[in-house]
């Protein structure tokens, strides 16, 4: 049984037992007791850093992140491949080829994203003895600028260039923003939706909410802190909890929302009713506890 079936597999008085005499017949503890690796193989090497550093079982993580670990150790391992090269021959020289390669090949944040794994992976191995040197210490990541990008139309005999789009300032946004009620083309509700649209549209804006945090807003979520300030709690990426406080503006948008809609405006923590539902096809406002994706903004 290896290592990460036996962590998922034992727990209780079995769990220190059978750990000891894996890890004891596996040479993979030193003298005083602490995980070595400078004698192991690969496989245990690369098996222990994906359960230790990357998939505890105490950490919940999302589907996106699993992707990019995937994502990032597949580029690893090609490379290697490519270079016929093993975890082992990694040295200075492939480190920093590896880290030209990905800067070449890679926009600035994927290529930070990993760049990072690769360091996580060189820290580990340094710390377990299966590197001799702390080789993370050569990577260099590149500058991520702010803003989001593009791809430019080129014609089909040219390379297609990324182009960077700053930020939205304030009044560029609040003016997209005020789209936001005016793509309403039902009429019935047209009202509870128009200011629904409208809060949806600050509250990602003044928040920084995720699209997936706000999905599973509730009026639960609100609170009045001790001076009175409103805040939002949302549970975010890494399943962290985080407060958010709820600017003026936005505010008197979500209680102009609640009024329309018939509900109250009293904070109320023990509310888990949603804050967005559906509205089509309904001729009074009914909370849908089953919403599964965001509602249509038209």
């Amino acid at each position: 049984m290896n290592y990460l079936i036996l962590l998922q597999n034992m727990n209780g008085e079995q769990y220190l037992t059978h750990l000891q005499e894996d890890l004891k017949a596996r040479h993979l503890l030193d003298e005083n007791r602490n995980l070595t690796l400078e004698n192991s193989t690969e496989q245990d090497f690369l098996e222990i850093f994906f359960l230790e550093k990357l998939f505890p079982q105490d950490k919940k993580l999302s589907s996106h992140t699993i992707k990019a670990y995937r994502s990032d150790a597949k580029t690893l391992l090609t490379f290697l491949t490519d270079h016929t090269l093993s975890f082992r021959d990694i040295g200075f020289p492939e480190v920093k080829a590896y880290n030209q390669f990905i800067k070449d090949h890679y926009a600035a944040k994927s290529a930070i994203r990993k760049l990072e794994f690769f360091k996580r992976l060189l820290d580990f191995g340094y710390e377990t003895q299966f590197y001799k040197a702390h080789l993370s210490t050569w990577i260099s990541k590149p500058v991520s600028k702010k803003g989001h990008y593009i791809i430019e139309e080129t014609r089909h005999e040219e390379a297609q260039t990324r182009m960077q789009i700053r930020e939205l300032d304030q009044r560029e946004a609040e003016f997209l923003i005020s789209f936001f009620p005016k793509i309403v083309r039902a009429t019935r509700n047209r009202e509870q939706l128009e200011k629904r649209n409208l809060l949806i549209g600050y509250l990602l804006y003044t928040t920084g909410l995720r699209a997936s945090e706000l999905l599973i807003l509730n009026w639960g979520s609100f609170r009045n802190n001790r001076k009175g300030f409103l805040f939002v709690d949302v549970i975010g990426k890494g399943n962290k909890p985080r407060s958010i406080p709820i600017r003026d503006e936005t505010k008197d948008i979500l209680l102009s929302y609640r009024k329309s809609m018939g509900e109250t405006v009293e904070i109320n923590m023990q509310d888990t009713s949603p804050l967005f539902f559906p509205l089509y096809n309904k001729s009074e406002p009914k909370v849908n506890k089953k919403l599964v994706k965001l509602p249509c903004l038209v």
